[in-house]
C-alpha cells in the first residue's frame, strides 16, 4: 500500500496479523507465503511494536531480529511486485498492541482504516503452556511451569523475552478492545477456525485476495515440546547465511515446504507433553476466566470450551 507520510510515499504493508503468539500465527503466515499475490519478505520483523525505540526498551533475545528505523522497514518491500499485497507478521504488534496502534496511527493516517488487520487467538491457558514448552525446546526455559509463573520471577525474565510472561501474553480481552477501537475493521479468529475451507476462504477474501488458490493448511508447524535430541534441535533452529539468502531468495511455496519439512523433523526431536487436567482448571480459574467471559462479549462468540479442563494442550 503506498501511504503519504510527511511528504514521502512510503510502501507499507496491506495486510498485518497481530498475533497471539503460539496461536498459529506462524500458520497463517505460510498459509499468505503461499498465495502468489502476497510479498512477506520474512516473519516477525517487529517494526511497529518497536518503531524509533531505543535498543535498550527492546528484550535483550530478540533485540537484534527487531526492525526500528523507518527506512530499514520500507527498503524490506522494495522486490514486491505489481499486484501483489504487502505482508507484516509480527507477534510483537498484539503483545505490546499500544505501541503499535499508535504507530499505525502516526504512519498510515487516515489510510490506516484500508489496512486488513487480523488477530489469531487460542485457549489462553494452552496458549501459555505452550509458549513455556517452546521456550524448553529452545533450551531457553529451565524452570518448572508453575515456578516459572511467579511475579517476580516474569518480572525480572521480561527483559530478555516477552514471551516469559506465559499468563500476560494470553489475556486478551483489553488487547482486542483496545484494537477494535482504533482498528475495527480487524478480524479476530480462534485457533483452528481456518484448518475449515470455508473460513480459509473469508480469511483471503477479507484480506482482498483470490481463493481460487491451493493452499496447504494440513501442516504442523513450529511444534513444542520438551527435546529428546537437543541436538538436532540446535541444528535445526541455527542460523546462518545460507539460511538468510534462501529466505530472501527462494518464493513462497517454496519456504513453505523447506519450513514444513523442518517442523516435522522438529517433532521427532521433542516429546508431547499434556498438562494435567487439575492444574489446568485451577489456573483458568485463577488467571483466566473473568478475563475469557469479557472477550465473549466483545467478539459475541461462545468460548466455553476455554473453561474446559478435560482438553489436552496441544504444543
Amino acid at each position: 500500500m503506498l501511504v503519504e507520510h510527511k511528504g514521502k510515499k512510503l510502501n507499507l504493508p496491506d495486510i498485518l496479523i497481530l498475533g497471539a503468539a503460539k496461536s498459529g500465527t506462524t500458520s497463517l503466515a505460510f498459509f499468505l507465503k503461499q498465495h502468489p499475490d502476497v510479498y512477506m519478505p520474512r516473519k516477525e520483523p517487529g517494526f511497529f511494536a518497536y518503531h524509533d525505540r531505543d535498543a535498550s526498551e527492546i528484550p535483550s533475545g530478540i533485540r537484534e531480529r527487531q526492525i526500528v528505523d523507518l527506512k530499514e522497514y520500507t527498503d524490506m518491500y522494495e522486490g514486491v511486485g505489481e499486484g501483489q499485497k504487502i505482508c507484516d507478521s509480527s507477534v510483537a504488534q498484539f503483545t505490546n498492541h499500544k505501541d503499535t496502534l499508535r504507530n499505525i496511527k502516526a504512519l498510515y493516517g487516515e489510510q490506516a482504516k484500508e489496512l486488513k488487520t487480523f488477530v489469531i487467538l487460542r485457549n489462553p491457558i494452552d496458549r501459555s503452556f505452550s509458549h513455556y514448552l517452546m521456550f524448553v525446546k529452545n533450551q531457553l526455559e529451565n524452570l518448572d511451569f508453575q515456578e516459572a509463573l511467579a511475579p517476580e520471577i516474569v518480572e525480572r525474565r521480561k527483559k530478555e523475552q516477552l514471551g516469559f510472561d506465559y499468563i500476560g501474553g494470553s489475556l486478551y480481552a483489553q488487547r482486542i478492545e483496545d484494537i477494535l477501537k482504533e482498528l475495527p475493521q480487524t478480524k479476530v479468529y480462534i485457533t483452528g477456525d481456518l484448518k475449515k475451507k470455508e473460513l480459509l476462504n473469508d480469511f483471503l477474501s477479507a484480506c482482498g485476495l483470490r481463493t481460487d488458490v491451493e493452499i496447504n493448511t494440513k501442516a504442523r508447524l513450529n511444534p513444542s515440546g520438551i527435546p529428546k535430541k537437543k541436538g538436532l534441535i540446535s541444528a535445526l533452529n541455527h542460523q546462518n547465511p545460507v539460511k538468510s539468502f534462501m529466505k530472501k531468495a527462494l518464493p513462497g511455496k517454496t519456504l513453505f515446504k523447506l519450513y514444513a519439512l523442518k517442523s516435522k523433523l522438529m517433532e521427532k526431536g521433542i516429546q508431547r507433553v499434556e498438562m494435567d487436567p487439575t492444574l489446568k482448571k485451577g489456573l483458568t480459574d485463577k488467571y483466566f476466566k473473568e478475563d475469557i467471559r469479557k472477550l465473549e462479549k466483545i467478539l459475541n462468540r461462545d468460548l466455553s470450551t476455554w473453561y474446559a479442563a478435560s482438553e489436552k494442550v496441544k504444543a
